[in-house]
């Protein structure tokens, strides 16, 4: 499968920290107090080969069911069945957080605004040690331009944000359904700061893209728009070879499990992994 975007390969741990490092990703921004600073986004998988398909495309029910049906059911019965007075006053964007937060199968892809927690997602599960990972770094002000230009709706969005907050999303489209509504207009694929529901959220720096339908690809969505904006993805390939140095070297910089996920499970996973033998 050919995916989207510029390839790098890496094969060190010196060489990753070079190139996530660069002047390419990491920008003085000179009307800003000159500032080093990155108009990037990172999304770490554990095998180069894999797309960006959402857990809610993953869902065998939707393979032979419409993806829009088995959505609205989904967060229908999540918010049913979860304890009662958990989402009074609540918008659909908030709780369409929560559930993708705890593993319900949604639109929505997980990213991070930190370049080496994407690293510990790329190279942080022992199952795929023998492929090569890769780091998926978007530029958020491009994509910003792109989806202006493509919905006059988006455009209308207050402030010049490269990533949208809650509330600015639900003062613009009162729910999932205003977002698909706008689709007629133009195919979008928007970057949400969810809100800080507990210290997880924090600690991974984490965002989240969702494009304006639920059957939308993410991927094809950034293969068409690269052809004429070639700075707008990046991915940066981690060989297999050199995944146990970069776990190693992670963990020397407080990049891990304990840390990225707060709690006893969380700490017990990195644990495990740090007294069991090296990759």
């Amino acid at each position: 499968m050919t995916l989207p975007g510029r390839e790098i390969h890496v094969s060190s741990w010196l060489e990753l920290i070079s190139e996530l490092h660069s002047q390419d990703l990491v920008q003085v921004l000179r009307d800003e107090g000159n500032h080093l600073r990155s108009p990037y986004v990172f999304r770490g998988m554990d095998a180069a080969n894999w797309s960006l398909e959402t857990s809610l495309q993953r869902l065998p029910k939707t393979q032979s069911t419409k993806p829009a049906v088995v959505e609205r059911s989904l967060l229908r019965s999540f918010r049913k069945y979860a304890s009662a007075g958990a989402f009074d006053k609540q918008s659909e964007w908030y709780i369409l957080a929560v559930a993708q937060h705890n593993g319900l199968p949604t639109r929505c892809l997980d990213w991070t605004a930190s370049p080496l927690v994407a690293s510990h997602f790329a190279c942080g599960d022992e199952r795929y040690k023998n492929d090569d990972g890769a780091i998926w770094c978007l530029h958020a002000g491009i994509l910003r331009d792109i989806n202006q230009l493509a919905n006059p709706q988006i455009a209308s969005l207050r402030g010049i944000a490269w990533v949208y907050d809650t509330k600015l999303l639900e003062d613009t489209f009162a729910d999932v359904g205003a977002l698909d509504s706008s689709s007629s207009k133009g195919d979008v694929l928007l970057l949400w700061e969810p809100p800080s529901l507990d210290l997880r959220i924090g600690s991974q720096h984490g965002l989240l893209s969702i494009m304006n339908s639920g059957t939308s690809s993410q991927t094809g969505f950034l293969e068409t728009h690269c052809r004429n904006h070639p700075d707008l993805l990046l991915r940066i390939i981690v060989s297999a070879a050199m995944k146990s140095e970069a776990r190693d070297m992670l963990d020397q910089n407080n990049i891990s499990e304990r840390v990225l996920f707060p709690g006893l499970p969380g700490l017990c996973s990195w644990l495990k992994r740090y007294y069991g033998t090296s990759w």
